[in-house]
């Protein structure tokens, strides 16, 4: 699996909504690649935040712009 391919696939690896065969290939990307790895314990934070502090709006440049530091975040 690619850093760009985990990125797509994040949420549905944090809710166990992927096959089996594609979890373990996320798995394997995750044990090798410490990018990855931060962006994944990155992104928990936020929802354990986010559990915490209720919802947040983000504007569709914020969004975009935070959507666009993950994604070079994992090509690195």
């Amino acid at each position: 699996m690619e850093c760009s391919e985990l990125a797509e696939q994040l949420t549905e690896f944090l809710e166990g909504d992927l096959d089996a065969d594609v979890e373990a290939a996320a798995l394997d990307h995750l044990a090798t690649c410490a990018s990855c790895e931060t962006v994944l314990a990155e992104t928990q934070d936020v929802i354990g935040l986010a559990r915490n502090h209720g919802r947040v709006t983000l504007s569709e440049t914020n969004r975009a712009q935070l959507w666009n530091r993950v994604v070079s975040e994992t090509e690195n």
